[in-house]
């Protein structure tokens, strides 16, 4: 799929929002009292959020069926500073890989600089691998900020980085280069290493397994565990996470200061 595949524009109706429901199912196999329903998206789209919507397009470049991905968010202020929140970008499960959550988080960065704000914040689990490369190496956002049981959960604890995008930098995806830096988070074996917390270096690497929903119980909460000591540590003490580096089948968080 390619670009040329889809529109994306702004939605404002409630009507049209409806399937912004069955999106988030499809996405995330949310149960119905998870579902952010159709009228919350239709309030924060007429008192200054962005609520934009992706859609199959036809040959002459016009919307040509249902919504298939959106993304939404809101103001928000802390401490004199306004800037737009992020809070959902879904996609059908068969729409993945075709440049539409690029194309929704690019139209979104260019409705929130017509508001005359140049940040976006939002949050992701820091063992989805998938889209800590999209958020860090891709849109060249940054994660300042650890936030354990960042939601309420049954199973493993919803822990979260915290992502700031800032929109007057220019940022150009680049091939991703080799890990390098001090180990301060390893494997062994499956499991994690014990975090070292005494590193002192312009780089540091946290590993992070590339696909920890595969991984057998006890091993995912022991890794969500180990990278929250790691990660919240060194986000504390002046550090970013940049970017998600690969070697063969291990995967690193770089973290600059």
């Amino acid at each position: 799929m390619s670009p040329a595949d889809f529109v994306i524009r702004d939605l404002f109706s409630a009507p049209e929002m409806q399937v912004l429901e069955d999106i988030q199912r499809a996405a995330w196999g949310y149960s119905e009292t998870e579902v952010h329903p159709g009228n919350i998206f239709r309030i924060h789209a007429h008192v200054g959020g962005v609520v934009a919507a992706a859609f199959p397009a036809t040959p002459s470049g016009e919307v040509g069926g249902e919504a298939f991905g959106f993304v939404y968010g809101f103001p928000a202020y802390r401490e004199g500073r306004v800037w737009h929140h992020s809070h959902m970008l879904a996609l059908r499960p068969e729409w993945r890989g075709s440049g539409a959550a690029l194309a929704l988080k690019q139209h979104q960065a260019q409705r929130v600089r017509q508001m005359n704000l140049d940040r976006i914040t939002w949050t992701f689990d820091p063992l989805v691998t998938r889209n800590a490369r999209f958020n860090l190496g891709k849109l060249g956002a940054r994660a300042v900020s650890y936030h354990p049981e960042w939601y309420v959960s049954a199973s493993l604890p919803a822990d979260r980085l915290m992502v700031e995008w800032t929109l007057t930098e220019t940022f150009a995806p680049a091939v991703t280069p080799a890990p390098s830096g001090v180990l301060v988070l390893s494997a062994r074996g499956q499991a994690p290493g014990v975090p070292e917390l005494s590193a002192d270096a312009p780089r540091l690497l946290a590993e992070v397994p590339l696909d920890a929903a595969s991984l057998p119980d006890p091993l995912p909460l022991a890794w969500r565990l180990a990278l929250r000591e790691a990660l919240s540590h060194y986000l504390a003490s002046g550090y970013a996470v940049t970017d998600l580096l690969r070697r063969g089948e291990q995967a690193f968080y770089l973290l600059e200061r």
